[in-house]
């Protein structure tokens, strides 16, 4: 699908020799936006973990396609130069920096100190 920026096929996780998931398909097109809800145990870290690229959880089945390329094996920081990234719920608090500003700081990836520093 060439509208398709992200993909996930079949993908089954495990961490620490146990399944946590299994089978898992779905697909994020370009310029949608998708919302995780679960309760506590139910895979939602692992599962964006996973995309992320942590050691920690293994892939023991399927595929993770970004932009039509199958991400499986890269390690994370190929794939944060792939534009993969995640943000918590309740990001730490840095005194005279708006959560916005950061986050779209690092969506770029592009600006100087100094540049963050004149938007103050």
């Amino acid at each position: 699908m060439s509208d398709t920026t992200l993909e996930i096929k079949d993908l089954s996780v495990e961490v620490e020799g146990r399944q946590i998931l299994h089978d898992i398909n779905f697909t994020v097109k370009t310029g949608e936006t998708h919302v995780l809800f679960g309760p506590n145990g139910s895979g939602k870290t692992t599962l964006l973990m996973t995309i992320m690229g942590s050691p920690k959880y293994k892939v023991t089945r399927g595929s993770i396609m970004l932009k039509g390329k199958d991400i499986v094996n890269l390690p994370m920081d190929e794939r944060a130069r792939m534009g993969i990234g995640m943000s918590m719920q309740r990001p730490p608090v840095v005194r005279g920096v708006k959560t916005r500003d950061m986050v779209t700081a690092c969506a770029r990836g592009r600006e100087t100190e100094e540049e963050l520093n004149s938007k103050k």
